[in-house]
């Protein structure tokens, strides 16, 4: 005999958050906004987690977030702590939460603050090495994607290139 149910909940969505629950929409938009430029494809689920860390506030630790969705929800069911510890550990990757550990050794999650600074791109010319400046913003967020993909953030890069044979300078 199974222990669990052969049914599924449907995952939770934003539209079953109950008035006045909930994160701030402007900071929640914000964070959708961090995740979304960190290469993390947005669902309902992590929309409604996002909303639940918000209203959970600084600090907190995944089972407080998951009690904080199971108040939030109009059905009153929370995702599973799995679903919720595996995205917690995405938003830790890429930088868009910040993970502290208590003397009591619990993880407690912040937003964690967003980097400002500009990304710097260098061309190095492999023969001579010559710099020159890269400004162009479609790589730098080539760059910070890819990096966000293996849990980096780019704060710089040195690109070598070689001039192209028969080319004068």
């Amino acid at each position: 005999m199974t222990a669990f149910s052969e049914h599924r909940r449907s995952p939770p969505a934003p539209h079953q958050i109950r008035p006045g629950m909930g994160g701030d929409c402007h900071a929640a938009n914000e964070l959708e906004r961090r995740c979304l430029e960190a290469g993390i494809k947005m669902t309902d689920l992590r929309r409604v987690l996002l909303h639940g860390i918000l209203e959970a506030g600084p600090g907190v630790s995944a089972v407080e977030i998951w009690q904080t969705l199971g108040r939030m929800l109009d059905n009153g069911h929370a995702p599973s702590q799995g679903s919720i510890q595996r995205n917690l550990n995405l938003l830790v990757e890429r930088n868009i939460l910040r993970r502290d550990v208590s003397s009591e050794r619990q993880w407690h999650y912040r937003v964690a603050p967003e980097r400002k600074a500009a990304l710097t791109i260098t061309f190095v010319e492999a023969g001579t090495g010559r710099k020159i400046a890269c400004d162009a913003p479609e790589i730098a967020n080539l760059l910070r994607r890819v990096a966000a993909e293996h849990g980096l953030a780019v704060q710089g890069a040195f690109i070598t290139v070689q001039a192209e044979r028969g080319a004068e300078h």
